[in-house]
């Protein structure tokens, strides 16, 4: 895991300069529902299945000059509760691909890579010398890397403006690991995404 740390930390400090060259940038906040399921084929349960709320948070910034095919590099952070499995806190890049169909509707993918801090949402038993067992109290959690697949769309509410919020909805699939090193050594969770961006004014 320290070896896993070392290389998150390098590359969050390998795209940091990026955002001095950036076009423009930007700002996320996103509410989710959160599903351990098979990735992608698992989608359709989080719209019936069960609810796990979470909260994203994002800045953005733009890499290249083109307005139809727009690479972007982002720091995510998040946060979502499942009961009776978890509490994970998440800290990542990620690198978007934008794609504009029309002035206002862009579709995007992107991967990220980085870390999740899991703190447990049930009981630990551990036994006792003399016999029997007793609720272990775990407070620090857990850390756990994170793999991340996004894809969806945003929407600019106001066409002939250029600095107009966009709203947002977006799918994740999230592989935290290492989970339970028995039987679940990674854990794939889906994620709905609804939330708004506001773009930042360039300097």
């Amino acid at each position: 895991m320290n070896r896993l740390r070392k290389r998150i930390l390098s590359f969050l400090i390998f795209i940091a300069p990026l955002g001095v060259f950036s076009q423009s940038s930007s700002v996320s906040a996103m509410i989710s529902n959160n599903v351990p399921s098979f990735p992608v084929t698992g989608y359709p349960q989080l719209f019936y299945s069960q609810f796990h709320p979470g909260i994203d948070g994002t800045k953005s910034w733009k890499i290249n000059k083109s307005d139809k095919h727009q690479l972007w590099v982002a720091a995510n952070v998040g946060v979502f509760y499942h009961r009776f499995v978890q509490t994970g806190l998440k800290v990542y890049p990620s690198l978007d691909y934008k794609f504009s169909v029309c002035n206002r509707l862009r579709l995007n993918i992107g991967l990220g890579l980085g870390y999740l801090h899991s703190f447990e949402g049930y009981e630990v038993f551990k036994l006792k010398d003399g016999g029997g067992y007793e609720t272990k109290k775990v407070w620090v959690g857990r850390p756990q890397f994170l793999g991340a697949l996004d894809w969806g769309c945003d929407y600019k509410i106001k066409k002939d403006n250029e600095n107009s919020p966009l709203l947002v909805f977006q799918f994740r699939t999230n592989m935290q690991g290492p989970f339970v090193n028995s039987y679940v050594p990674v854990l794939p969770m889906n994620s709905v995404l609804l939330g708004v961006t506001l773009p930042l004014k360039n300097k």
